[in-house]
């Protein structure tokens, strides 16, 4: 795989180094994209590895980090370079309590044992003549916990204001035949109403909505609806 294919599977993944792309991607090229990202010689891209498992738990890929394992022998330097991402990528998250891959911690808990804390050092090594800062890998991590929350928090109020919508939509139709409703909703976005619509609305739709504001008429409608 050419870096710059790498580079647009990891935005894909949601580690955006340039422009985006929204493809569905399937498990094996996700490992795919592990792989290539634990070889590879530049430090940002290998920085991207947790975002990629907290990406694929996100969206529901699910991965066999086993698959990626059997890749290589056991005892080859590639295996332990994964080896090492995954311990490390599988602390990271749970650092930020960000969602892991479904049996990551499972498949973590060996390399614990085999490998130690490998975010107590400043640095991870992670093969010869290969280190990278730990802090570069929390800051990659809690750059993406930090996107999530930003797009979980507008698709949230994304949602509330279509529902506010709905609301207002079916109340107004309640009290309001098409063409008064009409009116009262282009009245509302401020758009150019023309004579006749001005007149009727200022003789019919206006004293409607006058009686609806009146304060002792939304008392009464708050009692009866309570009881």
């Amino acid at each position: 795989m050419k870096k710059k294919e790498l580079i647009t599977e990891l935005e894909k993944l949601g580690y955006r180094l340039f422009a985006t792309e929204k493809d569905k991607l399937t498990s094996k090229k996700v490992l795919d994209v592990l792989d290539e990202l634990a070889v590879s010689g530049d430090s940002r891209l290998i920085e991207a590895f947790p975002v990629v498992l907290a990406n694929c738990a996100h969206r529901g890929i699910k991965l066999d980090i086993r698959d990626l394992f059997s890749m290589h022998e056991g005892d080859s330097q590639q295996r332990a370079t994964l080896e090492k991402l995954i311990r490390v990528s599988s602390d990271l998250l749970t650092l930020e309590g960000v969602d892991k891959p479904e049996g990551l911690d499972g498949i973590t808990e060996p390399l614990r044992q085999k490998y130690g804390d490998l975010l107590e050092e400043k640095i991870v090594s992670l093969k010869p003549n290969k280190t990278l800062s730990t802090d570069r890998f929390k800051n990659s991590v809690r750059r993406y916990a930090t996107d999530i929350a930003k797009s979980e928090s507008a698709r949230e109020k994304e949602k509330q204001k279509q529902f506010k919508s709905f609301q207002l939509n079916r109340h107004l139709s309640t009290l309001f035949p098409p063409k008064q409703k009409e009116l009262v909703l282009k009245k509302l976005k401020g758009e150019k109403l023309t004579q006749t619509e001005r007149e009727y609305f200022s003789r019919v739709v206006k004293k409607k909505l006058e009686a609806l504001a009146n304060t002792e008429v939304k008392k009464l409608a708050v009692r009866l609806t309570r009881k």
